[in-house]
């Protein structure tokens, strides 16, 4: 499936420029979450989406910082890939759970598999991007801290589900102990609960899903540093 990345507004440019103050280094805007193992969500093929829930990234082939914050600074847009779900898979989710939506949130780690959501983006519809990435940018830019963590509230469902992956590559879902889904009728019901975590909301992300990823990147701009000037 080729990827074809679509930036929703031109507020981009206008959000990642900051003005920096007199003797101030330029800021170096970097995407959080980026991998480059060429791996995409798999839809129509052995489609697998998310729903109804908040991510916490943990692993990316064993790194754990792949989605976490570096310095204090602000997201000033996110990104998701998604796959494109067959006609009839997309109506019977749609059915059940409205239509695809997302949005980008800011963890903030307390102790064990706790997390506080401290700021979100606005939901966005997801299906007129079937089968591509997606840019939003940030009309407000949203502050973090260093050791922040980039996750994915889904109050719907969304097709971004990247699979195939080992068993060092995994993500946490804000779902109580023992309704995290399965394969039978009684825990598939786990999946329709929602579990979304709102900005504010503090919660335990208990469910552990191996092997896979969400396919989704933050532009990060860090607070500029002022550099000494000669006089």
């Amino acid at each position: 499936m080729s990827s074809r990345r679509l930036v929703v507004s031109l507020g981009l440019a206008a959000a990642a420029v900051i003005a920096l103050p007199s003797g101030a280094s330029a800021a170096k805007i970097s995407e959080i979450g980026t991998v480059t193992d060429g791996k995409q969500p798999r839809c129509p093929e052995s489609c697998s989406v998310v729903t109804r829930t908040t991510s916490m990234p943990t692993n990316v082939d064993g790194n754990r910082d792949v989605y976490a914050i570096p310095s204090d600074g602000r997201i000033v847009a996110w990104s998701i890939m998604l796959g494109a779900p067959s006609a009839d898979d997309r109506k019977a989710l749609e059915k059940q759970l409205g239509r695809a939506q997302a949005q980008l949130v800011v963890l903030r780690r307390g102790k064990s598999v706790n997390a506080t959501v401290v700021a979100a983006s606005s939901a966005k519809k997801l299906d007129p991007y079937f089968g591509g990435e997606v840019t939003f940018s940030l009309p407000t830019t949203i502050a973090v801290k260093k050791g922040d963590s980039i996750g994915l509230s889904v109050p719907s469902w969304a097709p971004a589900l990247v699979q195939g992956y080992g068993t060092n590559t995994s993500w946490r879902a804000s779902r109580p102990t023992g309704r995290c889904g399965g394969s039978t009728a009684e825990r598939q019901k786990d999946y329709y609960v929602d579990t979304t975590l709102r900005p504010g909301a503090a919660g335990t992300f208990n469910c552990l899903y191996k092997a896979e990823r969400l396919a989704y990147t933050a532009t990060f701009v860090p607070t500029p540093t002022r550099t000494a000037t000669s006089r």
